[in-house]
């Protein structure tokens, strides 16, 4: 069901922006490629295009792309689900499966309650999103245009897509304190995934009851390590960006760009330097930050910051000699840990296909040893399109349409998961009635 429908949602949005009414009447008309790219891009929020949306599509564009993304963010069953129990309110067993899959359960949250919070959540952040742009895009537009501009960045932010309607991004925003920080703001609060925030409110609607409720441990670990991941991310920015011009400015302004990069690095996409412009070792850190991404339940990709957080307790638990994976004070399951390593491998393998593949694609011409000069760019927009981020050094537009075929398809299996992807393949397990017997062999 997952897979269906994101899948039918991205071929209808790719129709709909291939009409002309979506197209701007005086400009080349956009190939089918092109809108099958937009879509899956904003159906599975990853912001990369092949055009730019704010000149090649017109205000209707515009619109079905926003709805898209809004659509892709919060999730195509999951709106499906709460039009169909608004009126009844009774879940059933296939409505508690859905959302447990896609967002967690928590023992103390119904799953109605959990479905209506996350609109109220969205509608709320993303509102008050569009209310501190709008003074920021004020500044450079007329009112209305200005309210458009703050509603399309604010849902784009929070849906972590990363679609801007300008040509640049949001590079002219450079050290602007109004449209920028709100926009880090957004990203982080959409990363952090939906069962955090019902959590949170738990604890806080209960903060004076006795005993105290106790934060989850999934909420621990997602904010410790989004956090860190940020901070992290900004001072090794820091090192290694020493002396490049594109990083030119006061001191500050430089540590504020790096933040940023920081931010939008781990799900979203927004730039506010020439992506193109950084140094290998920083494409290269942008890249691992980009394969974390967000936290499960939210509307980013990546293979998670609990999954990294389960990787390396298990090694920490391996060099202290410890039978069980612990993690603050609790022991993780050991299905827990095996969904995790099968989650990196899963990653692991699509990027390699994908990368083969996109290698194969895009020599043209230049063969061999002169098309080695791209690798590290293909890598970044594989990982970038897997991990839905959006970020681009500026090659994408320039892709064969087999290339864009590749990208597409790797936007699809970073929204789903390629674990998802490949059992909706394979089918359910057959069942096996016996156990095959042990044999050791060497490691490392």
């Amino acid at each position: 069901m997952l897979v269906i429908s994101f899948a039918a949602t991205i071929l209808i949005g790719a129709l709909v922006l291939w009409l002309p009414i979506c197209q701007e009447p005086n400009t080349a008309e956009i190939e089918f490629v092109d809108a099958l790219f937009a879509s899956t891009s904003a159906v599975c929020v990853t912001g990369l295009a092949t055009f730019d949306p704010g000149t090649r599509l017109s205000s209707i564009g515009e619109g079905v792309l926003l709805f898209l993304i809004q659509v892709g963010g919060l999730g195509v069953l999951t709106i499906s689900t709460l039009i169909m129990t608004m009126g009844a309110r009774k879940f059933g067993l296939g409505n508690r499966m859905i959302l447990s899959e896609t967002y967690g359960s928590l023992p103390h949250v119904s799953p109605f309650a959990l479905l209506r919070e996350i609109f109220i959540y969205t509608m709320m952040i993303e509102g008050i999103g569009v209310a501190l742009m709008f003074p920021g895009f004020a500044a450079h537009h007329p009112p209305d245009e200005a309210l458009y501009m703050s509603v399309f960045h604010s849902v784009s932010a929070f849906c972590n897509a990363g679609f801007s309607l300008y040509p640049d991004g949001l590079m002219r925003f450079r050290g602007d304190l109004i449209v920028t920080p709100t926009v880090m703001c957004l990203i982080f609060l959409g990363g952090l995934g939906f069962l955090v925030y019902g959590d949170l409110t738990h604890m806080v609607r209960r903060i004076f009851h006795r005993p105290r409720p106790r934060l989850s441990l999934q909420t621990r670990v997602v904010t410790r390590w989004s956090l860190g991941l940020v901070v992290m991310g900004m001072f090794v920015f820091v090192i290694t960006e020493i002396g490049n011009p594109t990083m030119a400015g006061t001191w500050y302004a430089r540590l504020y760009d790096m933040l940023f990069l920081s931010v939008t690095s781990r799900t979203a996409g927004f730039n506010t330097v020439d992506t193109g412009g950084l140094t290998s070792a920083t494409l290269l850190i942008v890249i691992l930050l980009m394969a974390v991404g967000a936290s499960p339940g939210s509307t980013g990709g990546g293979v998670k910051t609990t999954t990294l957080a389960t990787i390396i307790a298990l090694i920490r638990s391996r060099m202290r000699n410890r039978e069980r994976v612990e993690i603050l004070d609790r022991s993780i399951p050991d299905e827990v840990v095996a969904r995790a390593l099968a989650t990196v491998a899963g990653f692991f393998i699509s990027v390699v296909v994908a990368m083969i593949l996109l290698e194969i694609t895009e020599i043209d011409g230049s063969r061999f040893v002169a098309g080695r000069a791209h690798f590290l760019d293909h890598l970044f927009e594989v990982v970038s399109a897997l991990c839905t981020v959006g970020l681009s050094t500026g090659g994408t537009a320039s892709f064969t349409e087999s290339g864009k075929l590749v990208l597409i398809g790797c936007m699809f299996l970073g929204r789903v998961g390629p674990l998802v992807v490949g059992a909706s393949v394979i089918g359910n397990p057959e069942r096996v009635d016996y156990k095959l017997p042990n044999e050791s062999i060497s490691i490392g």
